[in-house]
């Protein structure tokens, strides 16, 4: 299967989505669909990228996430009934779907049908298009995948064979430290916004939240750091296991969007 070089029009992407809601999540292993199989971020997300049920398996999650953190508060539930991944609706039918998805956006289902979902449905073509936005497509050979999994990076014998190599593996070994502990800590901060009397925690909710959100700064302005540092010796192109991203969009990546 083809890999795009760049991420088609919204307007496609919104196309073949309408095939996603007739069936509704997961998504079917008959699926052939080029439009979506090709996504950059399907295919660096595929632990074998030339199987496509590999990218129809990657394309599934992908989906499910981005609908659990859809943008929009007014409508994240009704795309979520739309699509199958509310829970109690995984196997209805479409029909069933609309009804239920125009009742929690407080519309009737005719208006539903015309106007909001193919807003829902754009709305999540244009996360789609923005998350393969942050891949950059192989321009060389591959390794194999590794026993490991996808994105999972080893130590390699190449990696220390010299100094600028060792510099270089540190350096990126660091930024990502830094991203995952972002993504931690946007994580934590929401939880503690949801679920703010957590027993867990050994202060009072309040406190705990002014920390995790000293925390998730802290981490934005280092991945920032280490982001200009790494771009200004190397370049855009950053690895991970098999996998290639714009350096500039790992912010996003783990989950940053500005004035959060």
């Amino acid at each position: 299967m083809q890999t795009q070089v760049t991420p088609p029009p919204v307007e496609e992407i919104a196309k073949s989505l309408r095939k996603i809601v007739a069936t509704g999540l997961p998504i079917p292993s008959s699926l052939t669909d080029e439009i979506l199989l090709g996504l950059r971020g399907v295919v660096a997300r595929s632990i074998n990228p030339d199987d496509r049920l590999g990218r129809v398996k990657a394309l599934d999650e992908l989906l499910a996430r981005l609908l659990v953190h859809y943008p929009d508060d007014t409508l994240g539930e009704p795309a979520r009934i739309l699509f199958a991944v509310a829970p109690g609706f995984r196997g209805s039918n479409l029909t069933a779907r609309r009804e239920a998805a125009a009742r929690a956006a407080e519309r009737d289902v005719d208006h539903f049908r015309k106007r909001i979902e193919p807003d829902i449905i754009a709305g999540v073509a244009w996360q789609l298009h923005r998350d393969s936005q942050n891949y950059i497509p192989r321009g060389r050979a591959v390794p194999p995948p590794l026993e490991s999994s996808g994105d999972s990076p080893t130590i390699r014998a190449g990696d220390v064979a010299n100094k600028e190599a060792a510099e270089h593996e540190e350096l990126l070994s660091r930024l990502w430290a830094h991203v995952y502990a972002l993504r931690a800590e946007i994580l934590r901060v929401e939880r503690l916004k949801t679920w703010p009397h957590d027993l867990t925690e050994p202060t009072t909710s309040e406190r705990v939240l002014a920390e995790a959100l000293v925390a998730r700064d802290y981490e934005v302005d280092a991945v920032k750091v280490l982001i200009a540092t790494y771009t200004q010796r190397y370049g855009q192109r950053i690895t991970h296991g098999d996998a290639e991203f714009n350096a500039e969009a790992l912010l996003r990546l783990a989950g940053w969007e500005s004035g959060v």
